[in-house]
């Protein structure tokens, strides 16, 4: 069985990828899994890959490197009751250390394995970060994305499809100057043909080469994921005109617009209305909608909102903007669930550095 590790910040496509990849495997009659991972605890990406019918399992409340136990639990139940013969692990995205933590764990406690570790990038932030030089993030933050490179088995190149040819180019110059030693996939993530070519390298790798750990600056790790706010909230729209639907989308569109307001640096920012539409933003600007409104008395809205900014003041900012959704459409939102909070100081259960 194989087990792929995706790496990767916040926003870099890796969703988008493993749900292609997924659609690939089982088309080609493979038994396929997924497990997610995020500090939060109802995800957007989990109701995402239930709506497609792809199996799954999510490590919450922390990183796969300080949940360990419960990586390896899901992996064991997927096993059970799906009997996969890939599993995609998608790390959350301020997480780095995964070689040492996870990578190296897994091999040493499971000889039925092999494991892989793919990091993702958002060509566009990419490209902002380290052509244009552009302080899009804090310095810790910067400094999490940077290791996150720097440990990649497979650095794979995401959103190709919405980036020109000199920002492409430019890309491809600094990942052959400064990594060398790296193997370097350009994606788009939602065509099939191209996702293949990721999925051929790293069903090609086994056990023999195995990356080096690398040495982590952990009190800079974690005031890097401390720096970010993650705020979880499950809404209820109730409309008198069948268009709930509608005005959650123009929620989503609210909250994008006040954070751009504030000036504000993204990691992710993402929604799932009714299990069936997903509208995802990123650092790079993106806006990305999976699927169309249709009438609706009622809609659920999930928010995943991962932002450079505080608990309190990222709380504020989305509270203004449902006020405004409700005076604006004559509606009425309920808050079920709603949390904000900053990532704990990063404790793996293992760290492997030989």
């Amino acid at each position: 069985m194989k087990v792929h590790l995706i790496s990767g910040f916040l926003g870099s496509g890796k969703t988008t990828a493993i749900q292609t990849a997924c659609k690939v495997l089982m088309a080609e009659g493979l038994n396929v899994g997924v497990i997610t991972n995020d500090q939060g605890i109802k995800l957007v990406d989990t109701g995402f890959f239930e709506s497609h019918s792809i199996p799954n399992r999510q490590v919450i409340n922390g990183c796969f490197c300080c949940n360990y136990n419960a990586l390896d639990e899901n992996i064991q139940s997927l096993i059970q009751t799906n009997s996969p013969d890939v599993i995609f692990a998608e790390s959350v995205g301020s997480c780095t250390d995964i070689v040492a933590t996870v990578m190296k764990p897994l091999l040493q406690f499971r000889n039925d394995v092999t494991v892989t570790v793919s990091t993702f990038v958002d060509v566009q932030l990419l490209h902002m970060l380290f052509v244009e030089k552009k302080h899009v993030f804090n310095e810790e933050v910067q400094y999490i994305y940077q290791k996150q490179l720097e440990e990649a088995e497979v650095i794979v190149v995401s959103k190709i499809d919405l980036a020109d040819e000199k920002t492409l180019s430019s890309v491809r110059y600094f990942l052959k100057d400064q990594f060398q030693d790296k193997q370097v996939i350009y994606v788009n993530g939602t065509d099939d043909e191209s996702t293949t070519e990721w999925l051929d390298v790293i069903t090609s790798k086994t056990n023999h080469f195995i990356p080096s750990s690398l040495d982590i600056d952990y009190p800079t790790y974690g005031a890097g994921e401390a720096m970010l706010a993650w705020l979880d909230a499950e809404l209820k729209i109730d409309s008198n005109i069948n268009s709930a639907q509608q005005t959650a989308i123009q929620l989503a569109k609210q909250i994008y617009k006040n954070v751009q307001n504030e000036k504000l640096t993204i990691g992710h920012l993402k929604f799932l209305i009714d299990d069936v539409i997903k509208i995802s933003y990123t650092a790079s600007g993106n806006e990305t909608i999976v699927s169309e409104a249709c009438n609706a008395g009622a809609a659920s809205i999930l928010i995943n909102a991962r932002i450079q900014t505080t608990p309190v003041f990222l709380s504020s900012l989305i509270n203004r903007a449902i006020e405004q959704t409700e005076k604006e459409n004559n509606c009425i939102v309920v808050k079920e669930k709603f949390t904000a909070f900053q990532p704990g100081y990063p404790a793996p259960t293992h760290r492997i550095m030989v």
